[in-house]
């Protein structure tokens, strides 16, 4: 990628906004396995998107070697371990969507045992995202790179997770973006090779995105 793409200038900006998920109570609980399985069918897509993805929006909420709320209950309170770091890896990186990490969790799951009891039910939550503007927008690549910088990562989270998880859209907004405007092929798939899974500090995630970029910039 050339440095020249710099200054270069979109057809259109690109339009940051942001979002946080207040959580609300799914009126399903589990005691056992067996209806932890029947709580992920049944629950809407948004609860799957909560409980998998919300550890990078809620830094140190849980544990730093498992990546989901499933795989924490599971092994605190089924004392499942080997289950627990399965269900954890199950991946919801880029392309995949919120319903294809439910079937993968429902098809790891079918390898415990159903009757296994907890001594806490896990609580089923879902959210209804809040989403609102920023009003900040970036019409170059600098442009961009020095929002990214500096805003709250509630819209980092957002743009680069959200839609894409939830099958709104292919790709992550900012992959999209540098596509459409720049045709930026291998900047677009170095951010979506990023798994926001694996990060439970929100700012070491931005920092990772940040050095994607620059990497791809100075490249060659």
């Amino acid at each position: 990628m050339v440095m020249s793409l710099l200054d270069s200038r979109a057809k259109h900006p690109f339009e940051f906004q942001a979002a946080y998920y207040p959580p609300i109570y799914a009126g399903i609980k589990a005691h056992t396995l067996g209806e932890l399985m029947e709580g992920i069918k049944r629950v809407d897509g948004y609860s799957i998107f909560y409980h998998v993805f919300h550890p990078v929006f809620s830094s140190h909420v849980v544990p730093y070697d498992l990546h989901n709320d499933f795989a924490v209950w599971i092994r605190d309170e089924l004392h499942d371990n080997s289950l627990a770091y399965l269900v954890s890896d199950v991946e919801g990186r880029e392309p995949r969507t919120v319903e294809q990490v439910r079937e993968s969790l429902l098809e790891v799951l079918r390898r415990g045992s159903p009757e296994l009891k907890g001594g806490k039910p896990f609580l089923f939550l879902t959210c209804r995202p809040v989403v609102y503007d920023t009003g900040r927008r970036a019409w170059t690549l600098g442009e961009f790179i020095d929002i990214l910088s500096e805003i709250s990562m509630r819209s980092v989270v957002y743009h680069l997770v959200f839609g894409r998880a939830m099958g709104y859209s292919p790709r992550n907004d900012f992959s999209s973006w540098l596509l459409q405007e720049f045709n930026a092929v291998s900047l677009a798939d170095r951010i979506s090779s990023i798994d926001p899974q694996t990060y439970v500090e929100e700012e070491r995630l931005r920092e990772d995105l940040l050095d994607a970029i620059e990497e791809e910039i100075y490249r060659d």
